[in-house]
């Protein structure tokens, strides 16, 4: 059973975006399912290293959207990124000494950061957007 379920009410009203958010609960969902079960660090290690990659990625797009839209809490947005993207980092720095339950809590500490930042921070995006942004 997935640890972080999409539901329809966490759209931003992006489609793009949309499909970003969902595919990094996919991707959380697979890491944690991996961490579960006795493995071995380079069983994992890619599934954190995808997570990393497809976090920057989604965030630049995310970020040129937002500024192309003229979004006027841009910069604050950028560092809640930036915070989540260093929390990444130490998730990849911690399996890598092979604690498993460190890396369980962690997912759940990045999924409950990213289920937020969807719900919270992007969604001051979706509502400015439908309303005085444009």
């Amino acid at each position: 059973m997935p640890l972080f379920v999409w539901k329809k009410d966490y759209s931003v009203g992006v489609d793009l975006l949309d499909d970003h958010h969902k595919n990094l609960f996919r991707i959380l969902n697979v890491l944690y399912e991996n961490t579960m079960q006795p493995r071995v660090v380079d069983e994992v290690l890619p599934i954190i290293a995808e997570l990393r990659e497809y976090t920057r990625y989604h965030f630049a797009a995310e970020e040129l959207h937002m500024q192309d839209k003229g979004f006027p809490e841009i910069t604050d947005h950028i560092v809640k990124h930036r915070n989540f993207t260093h929390q990444i980092e130490e998730l990849q720095s911690q399996h890598r000494n092979d604690d498993l339950e460190d890396t369980r809590k962690l997912i759940v500490v990045l999924g409950n950061w990213l289920l937020n930042h969807v719900l919270v921070e992007d969604r001051k995006y979706s509502e400015w957007h439908k309303g005085d942004g444009i």
